[in-house]
């Protein structure tokens, strides 16, 4: 390892402890490592100003662009109060029997967070369904675990969160793994519920939650032609309606994004422009848009401008901090894959970590809690360096990179006690967050092996 390898790994030790001390926080450390990369590659300052500052920060555009739309339609899932109106709903349905109110509030807040993210709809949604979990016998931990592995869910399900995977692997790559991503951490959740939750019945719950969704899409044509007419009516009304008068219809809301994805990707195919193709990203935000307006046309359609308008602008200051890391990211990223850079990287990484995908795959199994605590696998931290460094190297394909940080991603969205919402949930429930880390872990473990073992299978 030479003098520049020896400086470069000093510097990313010294800020990952700054990192996980909170001494540093992420949205500084990212362009401090880009600088710190430029700097001992010798990187010249004018290729630094260019490439790294000014590059770095416009590098990942589409994923900030993805996710600003994705905050404005949570914004205004929120602002209509369908988000509210689904738990209540299932808490309606799932009578007094514990689990049938475990799967029915797990599946709302599934289907709440596929279409909205961040902590103050977790407060919201956690505001409801925790006291009702614990209120038929649940414990708060399991109540706790339930909901974390509902907003996992919903968020493995939610296009807006893989911005940071479109950014740095592309959207081919990450995208490639959405739907597994979901059918994993649905099946672990799944699995959880019958292993912890005791009780029996639900049958008929179940049943009568099908029936309310199946009649929620059948009355969509009578809903939209009584919002159309209601953008001509005289009679004065609030700006949001009473959340028990929202159609069926408005409930779908949520996957309305999802459902207009996969339509424009089975008509034109998502590809290069040039080709007459879709990008699909271009399409998420085709989606979020669509899904807005039939939202609040649904609820409120004399409001709807207003509604837009004020859910745009919250919904940019709920993510400021992440666009801000986005440019972090960004920055990072176009330092490590510099010609410069490449040089003192490729032998520095090619002496710590395998070079061959099943050594790289057994690596990221046994060291996936180094996600955990702002760690080295963190995506929302240095995580996101390596995975630009190891994308720059390009001795393992982006595809198979891309898998591997999306399963130690579960840990960290699932297990970190260092997130906000594990925080509030733990304050909320009484709980130590280092008690849910326990319990939740090895089931977030699991979902990370498997999705280890999908992305070798197909390789």
């Amino acid at each position: 390892m030479t003098f520049s390898g020896i400086l470069l790994l000093a510097g990313f030790i010294i800020f990952a402890t700054l990192m996980v001390m909170r001494l540093l926080p992420t949205l500084l450390a990212l362009p401090l490592m880009a600088a710190w990369i430029a700097f001992v590659a010798g990187m010249p300052f004018v290729s630094w100003l260019n490439d790294v500052l000014l590059g770095g920060a416009l590098r990942l555009a589409s994923p900030i662009a993805l996710v600003i739309f994705g905050a404005m339609f949570a914004r205004v899932i929120q602002k209509t109060g369908i988000s509210d109106s689904i738990i209540k709903k299932a808490a309606e349905l799932s009578g007094d029997q514990p689990v049938s109110i475990a799967f029915l509030l797990t599946a709302a807040t599934v289907f709440v967070f596929s279409g909205m993210s961040g902590l103050g709809p977790v407060i919201m949604i956690g505001s409801i369904t925790l006291p009702i979990m614990t209120g038929v016998g649940i414990s708060p931990v399991d109540a706790a675990a339930l909901f974390l592995l509902g907003i996992c869910t919903g968020g493995m399900a939610n296009i807006a969160g893989y911005g940071t995977y479109i950014g740095i692997f592309g959207s081919e790559a990450a995208l490639q793994y959405y739907l597994p991503a979901v059918a994993i951490s649905a099946l672990v959740t799944c699995f959880y519920i019958v292993k912890n939750i005791s009780g029996g019945g639900g049958n008929n719950n179940l049943c009568d939650a099908m029936k309310v969704i199946l009649s929620g899409i059948l009355s969509l044509p009578v809903c939209l032609l009584q919002a159309l007419a209601g953008i001509f009516h005289s009679r004065p009304t609030g700006l949001i309606r009473k959340k028990k008068e929202l159609p069926g219809a408005a409930l779908i809301a949520p996957v309305l994004p999802l459902a207009i994805i996969i339509t424009l990707r089975l008509i034109k195919g998502f590809g290069l422009p040039l080709m007459n193709q879709i990008d699909p990203v271009a399409a998420a935000l085709f989606g979020f848009i669509m899904a807005s307006l039939y939202a609040t046309l649904i609820v409120c359609p004399r409001k709807t401008v207003n509604v837009l308008t004020g859910a745009f602008v919250e919904g940019i200051q709920d993510i400021a901090g992440v666009l801000f890391l986005f440019i972090g990211i960004g920055m990072l990223v176009a330092a490590a894959i510099h010609p410069a850079s490449v040089a003192i990287l490729q032998p520095l990484i090619r002496s710590i970590l395998p070079s061959s995908l099943n050594g790289l795959l057994l690596f990221f199994a046994v060291f996936a809690p180094a996600a955990l605590y702002r760690g080295p696998l963190n995506m929302y931290g240095m995580g996101a360096g390596i995975a630009a460094i190891l994308t720059g190297l390009k001795f393992i394909s982006p595809i198979a990179l891309c898998g591997m940080f999306i399963a130690v991603g579960y840990l960290q969205g699932l297990a970190d006690p260092t997130n906000s919402h594990n925080s509030w949930i733990g304050g909320y429930t009484g709980v130590d967050t280092d008690i849910i880390l326990k319990k939740i872990l090895p089931y977030a473990w699991a979902m990370c092996l498997l999705m280890l073992l999908y992305v070798k299978l197909m390789q």
